[in-house]
């Protein structure tokens, strides 16, 4: 099964057979204290933009956008705005990355495309908060092989615990479909006709890549 992850304009395939999916981790505040203060402030990333081209560069197919600010108290507006700068940077799919479950929200419904999350782990409390966020935006996720008491030393129970998230958002994604099986179509709004393959994408089954 192929994870299939799209920008507005361009898509990244990870899967078997595929090439090694390089994803770009440097826009990220993390140890950058410069960085942290203008980000919990403003919600901007000072250098992103030669950030991002230095991981163009060097090959990456997708760009990690960390979305940690200390001290930023309003998430939704630091998820959106964070998010949409990148995207008016780089055409490339982008892997959405925060511990805080409104900024994963902000961000990814500000996103246009297929965007990947990371990551959520096989911890119960974890899928229930990360899983439906997934399944609404039609997004992909990273699958830590870890639960509630470790990571596992051996390899088939990690792929139990990767399992256990793609299980869970299968269900999700059920769940959502059913839900909307008898709305009424919507016109596409403000994501024009880009609208189509996030319905497309919403459709998909929710993949889980798992990075034990």
């Amino acid at each position: 099964m192929h994870t299939v992850l799209s920008s507005a304009t361009r898509e990244a395939v990870i899967g078997p057979e595929q090439p090694f999916c390089i994803i770009g981790e440097r826009i990220n505040p993390t140890g950058r204290k410069i960085f942290q203060r203008a980000a919990a402030q403003t919600a901007t990333c000072p250098g992103s933009r030669s950030t991002s081209a230095q991981q163009v560069a060097g090959g990456a197919m997708v760009l990690d956008v960390n979305m940690g600010a200390p001290l930023a108290d309003e998430a939704e507006l630091h998820g959106r705005r964070r998010s949409q700068l990148i995207q008016g940077l780089t055409d490339l799919p982008l892997c959405i990355d925060s511990s805080i479950v409104e900024v994963l929200d902000a961000g990814l419904a500000a996103y246009e495309g297929k965007a990947l999350v990371n990551s959520v782990t096989a911890e119960d409390e974890r899928l229930e908060a990360i899983l439906p966020l997934v399944a609404r935006h039609g997004a992909a996720v990273i699958a830590l092989p870890n639960d509630e008491e470790e990571i596992p030393e051996d390899p088939r129970r990690r792929v139990e615990l990767a399992r256990k998230v793609i299980d869970v958002g299968d269900r999700q994604v059920r769940h959502r479909h059913r839900g909307h099986r008898h709305r009424p179509a919507r016109h596409a709004g403000r994501r024009g006709h880009h609208a189509g393959a996030q319905d497309a994408a919403r459709r998909s089954r929710c993949c889980a890549t798992s990075s034990a």
